[in-house]
């Protein structure tokens, strides 16, 4: 028997299925869509920033997700939902699909489940990595460490290492890393003058050092 890969999420064959079961809605450039109901979201185009709402700060960024991405899934099916909403990054679609209807196509095509735990399980590794960076782990660690991330998820590859395309501004990244925009920004610009990446703007940065930058996303953990 020949394994096959576990896929990232759902592809676009996926979603056009699904699409016919649920609700589009469009999302402007800073939209947020909640997390808190008991409704699927599938992303169907646009980057989006799940984030929670917490105590003394505005919000907490728990990571990205990107087309094919599955939110939602805890509220959509009874339980307490860890994300409070999804901020989009760029202009957007989502799919809004009850547990029903989900249930009734999963029912047909059995793979829809595989493809949502392996969307749900991505963010999970994710988020767990994030609070060991936020308890133990310093600035240049969490820096380090959110670039590898966006970098695997929505990574590019180019000569000499990964681009990102994905259009977050250094406040998105330092949100996603645990700091201020003033911090991340001049971190970024050590980690250039390191030879660890390339650019100056956050979109279209190069990542050209993977082992260097996990050695410092790994160094406090």
């Amino acid at each position: 028997m020949t394994d096959r890969p576990i896929p990232r999420g759902l592809g676009s064959d996926d979603i056009d299925r699904l699409s016919a079961e649920g609700r589009v809605e469009a999302i402007a450039r800073r939209g947020v869509v909640p997390l808190d109901g008991p409704t699927l979201v599938i992303v169907m185009g646009g980057y989006f920033r799940i984030f929670r709402n917490a105590a003394f700060v505005r919000d907490v960024t728990l990571g990205l997700a990107g087309r094919g991405d599955v939110l939602a899934s805890a509220a959509a099916f009874g339980e307490r939902p860890a994300e409070t909403g999804a901020e989009a990054l760029t202009e957007g679609h989502v799919l809004l699909l009850g547990p029903e209807a989900w249930q009734r196509c999963a029912a047909l095509e059995p793979e829809l489940n595989l493809k949502m735990a392996a969307s749900i399980a991505r963010r999970i590794l994710r988020l767990q990595k994030k609070l060991e960076e936020l308890s133990r782990g310093g600035v240049e660690s969490r820096v380090a460490g959110s670039l590898l991330e966006l970098a695997d998820d929505f990574g590019q590859p180019v000569a000499g290492g990964v681009k990102l395309d994905v259009p977050l501004s250094q406040e998105d990244l330092a949100r996603l890393a645990g700091t201020t925009r003033e911090t991340c920004s001049s971190t970024v610009a050590e980690f250039a003058r390191r030879g660890l990446v390339r650019g100056g703007r956050l979109r279209g940065l190069v990542v050209l050092d993977r082992a260097g930058l996990g050695e410092l996303a790994n160094a406090s953990l």
